[in-house]
C-alpha cells in the first residue's frame, strides 16, 4: 500500500535521529511510499526507503508519523520489485 503524510502532519522522532533520516522518511511520506501495516499492531507500518526500512506509527486522529525505528534496507527486500534492488 502507499502511505502519504496528510497536510498539517508532523513527523516526532523521539529516540533522536539524525536530522537526514527524518528528511528522507519524511520526502518518502510526501511523495507516497510502499509501506506494509503491522499485521499485530493497528496503525504501525513498515516503510520502504532507498536504503532503509523505517517503522513507524500514524496517529488515527491527527496522521501525525512516530519514527519508531529504522534499520538497512536488505540487498533485496521481496516487498519490493526489482527497479528498488540495492546492488552489494
Amino acid at each position: 500500500m502507499v502511505l502519504r503524510m496528510i497536510d498539517g502532519a508532523s513527523v516526532e522522532n523521539p529516540r533522536g535521529y539524525a536530522a537526514e533520516t527524518v528528511e528522507e522518511l519524511r520526502d518518502l511520506l510526501l511523495s507516497g511510499g510502499y509501506g506494509q501495516q503491522d499485521p499485530h499492531r493497528e496503525n504501525f507500518y513498515e516503510l520502504a526507503g532507498s536504503r532503509e526500512i523505517f517503522f513507524i506509527h500514524i496517529s488515527p486522529i491527527n496522521g501525525n508519523v512516530v519514527l519508531v525505528a529504522k534499520w538497512p534496507q536488505p540487498a533485496h527486500d521481496p516487498r519490493l520489485g526489482a527497479e528498488h534492488m540495492v546492488a552489494n
